[in-house]
């Protein structure tokens, strides 16, 4: 059971540094021995977290097998916050996959069962999730207000990455619209929280988002460097989308600097 507790906990840091790949060694190995154990609690969580872990690389259909099996395992065993999570995960996935109406439902549906549970991380990821979609909505103004009453409800808990990853959407609402001056102010500010936590793949999230800002003003060479910086930290983590994205930018500079 130790070894099991120990292998879930590496998978969860690696998991949180943005290293998928690693992680989800990790998890199956710990999800392996839970199942030895006999521990349903422990599969559940690892099943909980490889599902996420499929979803932020963009797998939606595998992870949500994954999280909808997993809910069941967690409602099998009453455990009313498991199964939540489950749900708030497949709400970001539906929204992920541009079903706004669904995604909304499914993350209020969430938001008011953390609510009876008084889970207060869970409200506010609901919420955050929530003014994400506003945003791709371009629904700019709700989205703002819905993610800075996000960004507050976080800093009363102490949540930190929460914080960090409301700044960070916040940012690139203003860089949506326009706003580069204040969108940089913002998503700096966010890298910053990033890298205070050790958050490798907001760290270069946040660097992609300023990247494509300097490109944007036509400031290539700063660009470059933002963007080649971005690049080598979603190496450095696997994630192949991320580094894919900053490539597709870097490959348009070269033609318009000329030689």
């Amino acid at each position: 059971m130790k070894e099991a507790q120990v292998f879930h906990r590496l998978g969860e840091i690696l998991r949180i540094q943005g290293r998928y790949v690693d992680a989800f060694d990790a998890l199956t190995k710990a999800q392996r021995l839970f199942i030895e154990a006999g521990d349903v609690l422990g599969v559940a969580q690892c099943l909980r977290r490889l599902g996420d872990i499929l979803w932020m690389q963009s797998k939606h259909t595998e992870a949500s097998n994954i999280l909808m099996e997993a809910r069941r395992q967690f409602l099998e065993i009453g455990n009313v916050l498991g199964a939540t999570q489950c749900l708030q995960s497949l709400g970001i996935i539906l929204s992920m996959e541009d079903k706004c109406i669904e995604a909304t439902s499914t993350l209020m549906d969430a938001q008011r069962q953390f609510l009876e549970i008084s889970d207060a991380q869970g409200v506010a990821q609901c919420l955050q999730c929530l003014g994400n979609i506003l945003g791709t909505q371009s629904k700019y103004a709700e989205a703002t207000a819905t993610l800075m009453q996000a960004q507050t409800q976080f800093l009363e808990i102490g949540g930190t990455l929460g914080m960090a990853q409301c700044s960070q959407s916040l940012g690139n609402i203003l860089h949506l619209q326009y706003k580069y001056t204040e969108a940089t102010d913002t998503l700096t500010q966010a890298q910053r929280q990033f890298l205070n936590i050790g958050d490798v793949l907001g760290v270069a999230q946040c660097s992609q988002s300023l990247g494509d800002i300097l490109y944007m003003q036509h400031k290539y060479i700063e660009a470059t460097d933002t963007l080649s910086h971005a690049h080598s930290l979603f190496l450095e983590i696997s994630n192949v989308s991320g580094a894919a994205k900053c490539l597709e930018t870097l490959e348009q500079i070269p033609a318009i600097m000329g030689p």
